[in-house]
C-alpha cells in the first residue's frame, strides 16, 4: 500500500505543477534567507571576535585589590581604630600590582594559561614635527607580550624584537603613523602629562585589522613606559593568554580568587559588542522564521485546495479499502516533498549568494577593517535550512491531511461534503 500512497501523492503533486512550484520557492526563499542573513552577520561577528581574541588578552588582571591589607592603625591595636579619612589625598601607591613576576610565574605553571605578560598602561602624545596625536601606550616585555598577544605577526614593516633590544624604540599601529607622517626609522616625540619626554625610534609600524587598535595604541618597552608615566618600577596589568578562550570568564574569577586582583574577562571588556550581536541574532531569527512562516502558509493553502478539490477522489480511496492513515500519510508526503524541494533549492542558491557576497569588495573601517564584504558560511545553517523547512511543511500538511483522512465516502455520496 505505501507504494501506492507514494505514487498517488507524485501524481497530484505533478498535476498542479505551477502552485506546487509556488511552494516550493515559497519554501526556498525561506531557507535562502536564513543562510544568506545568518552568513552576513556571522561574518562580521566572527571577523570581530577572530581579531580581538587574537590582538587581545583572553584574561586581564588589573592594579585594583580586592582584599586590601588593613591599616597600620588596625594592625597595631585590636580596638576600635579610624575607618575612614575625609578628603584623603590621591595616592598611587596602592596602584600597582605587587610583586608581579611571582603572580606571571604562578599563571604560566597552570596547564591553563598557554602565557602571561606584565605591563603598564597610560596616555600620551605623540609628535612629529608640528603634528601631534593622543595616543595609548603600553609599556610591555616584547618577548613574552608576544606570546599573549602574537604583535609580531602584525607588522607591515620593520622588526618586532628590535624593540627589546634598542633602549628608545616604539612600535606604532598604522592609523597613528599615517597621521602624523610617521615612516620606519623615524625619531617621534613622546610626552606625558607630567612633562615628561622621551626621544623614540620607530622600529615596527602594525596593523591588527581593528582600527581602534591600530589608531590610538602604541607598543614601547616596560622601562621606558615607566619612566614616561612617571611610575618607576610599577606593573598596572597583567595580561593572560588561555588554551581555551571560552572558559576566560571562569578563569577570570579563579584568578580573582588566587591573587586578590581584580579580573576581566575578554567577554566582560567587550560585553556591549556581543550584547548587540545577541539582539541581532535574536531579530534575524525572527525575520527568517517569519519568512519560513509565509512559506508555510503558501504550503497550507494549496494543500486545503487538493483536500476541497479531491473530496469525491478521496472518498472513491477510501471505500476500495485505504485507511485513515493511507490518506493522512498521502498529504504529510506532498508537504515532506514540497519542503525538501524547497530546502534544496534554497541551500544551493544561499551557497552560490554567500559566495558571490564574498566577492564583493566593500572597505570597511569601523570596528574590523576589511576590504571585502564580510561572509562566514556555516554547514549547520544547511541543516538548519532542510529541518526548518521540514518542521513547517509537515506542520502547514497537518491540518489539510487530518481533515482529507476525516472524509467519509457515505457522506460523499449523500452530497453532505465536497
Amino acid at each position: 500500500m505505501s507504494r501506492v500512497v507514494f505514487f498517488i501523492a507524485m501524481r497530484q503533486l505533478w498535476d498542479r505543477k505551477l502552485l506546487n512550484g509556488i511552494a516550493v520557492c515559497g519554501v526556498s526563499l525561506g531557507v535562502l534567507t536564513l543562510i544568506a542573513i545568518n552568513g552576513i552577520m556571522q561574518g562580521f561577528q566572527h571577523k570581530f571576535i577572530d581579531n580581538i581574541l587574537r590582538i587581545s588578552p583572553h584574561v586581564t588582571l588589573f592594579d585594583r585589590q580586592l582584599r586590601p591589607a588593613p591599616p597600620l592603625l588596625a594592625r597595631a591595636y585590636d580596638g576600635f581604630v579610624v575607618t575612614d579619612v575625609a578628603h584623603q589625598s590621591p595616592s598611587e601607591r596602592n596602584l600597582r600590582i605587587s610583586r608581579p613576576e611571582e603572580i606571571v610565574r604562578a599563571l604560566e605553571d597552570m596547564s591553563e594559561v598557554v602565557a602571561a605578560s606584565k605591563l603598564l598602561v597610560g596616555s600620551a602624545v605623540i609628535s612629529r614635527g608640528s603634528q601631534q596625536f593622543p595616543v595609548e601606550v603600553r609599556g610591555i616585555e616584547p618577548t613574552r607580550q608576544d606570546r599573549v598577544t602574537p604583535i609580531a605577526s602584525y607588522l607591515q614593516v620593520g622588526n618586532y624584537h628590535t624593540l627589546e633590544a634598542s633602549p628608545d624604540a616604539v612600535v606604532i599601529g598604522s592609523g597613528i603613523a599615517s597621521r602624523i607622517g610617521a615612516h620606519l626609522g623615524e625619531v617621534i616625540v613622546c610626552g606625558s602629562s607630567l612633562g615628561t619626554r622621551l626621544n623614540l625610534k620607530v622600529v615596527g609600524i602594525y596593523e591588527s585589522g581593528i582600527p581602534p587598535v591600530d589608531n590610538h595604541r602604541v607598543y614601547v618597552t616596560l622601562r621606558n613606559a615607566q619612566a614616561l608615566l612617571g611610575r618607576p618600577d610599577a606593573v598596572g596589568r597583567i595580561e593572560v593568554k588561555l588554551r581555551e578562550p571560552d572558559n576566560a570568564q571562569v578563569m577570570s574569577s579563579k584568578f580573582e580568587h588566587m591573587f586578590a586582583y581584580d579580573g576581566e574577562s575578554w567577554q566582560e571588556t567587550n560585553a556591549n559588542f556581543l550584547a548587540l550581536f545577541v539582539q541581532q541574532n535574536a531579530i534575524i531569527g525572527f525575520v527568517v522564521g517569519a519568512i519560513l512562516a509565509v512559506g508555510g502558509f503558501g504550503v497550507l493553502a494549496i494543500q486545503i485546495m487538493i483536500v476541497l478539490q479531491k473530496t469525491r477522489d478521496i472518498a472513491i480511496l477510501r471505500s476500495v479499502g485505504f485507511r485513515r492513515s493511507d490518506i493522512l500519510g498521502c498529504f504529510l508526503l506532498q508537504g515532506a516533498i514540497i519542503s525538501l524541494a524547497g530546502a534544496a533549492v534554497g541551500d544551493i542558491a544561499g551557497h552560490y549568494v554567500i559566495q558571490m557576497l564574498g566577492k564583493l569588495k566593500s572597505r570597511t573601517e569601523g570596528l574590523v577593517k576589511s576590504e571585502y564584504f564580510l561572509v562566514y558560511e556555516d554547514p549547520r545553517y544547511y541543516y538548519y535550512g532542510f529541518a526548518f523547512a521540514l518542521s513547517v511543511g509537515l506542520l502547514a500538511s497537518l491540518i489539510p491531511a487530518v481533515r482529507g483522512s476525516r472524509v467519509e465516502p457515505v457522506d460523499v455520496l449523500r452530497g453532505q461534503l465536497g
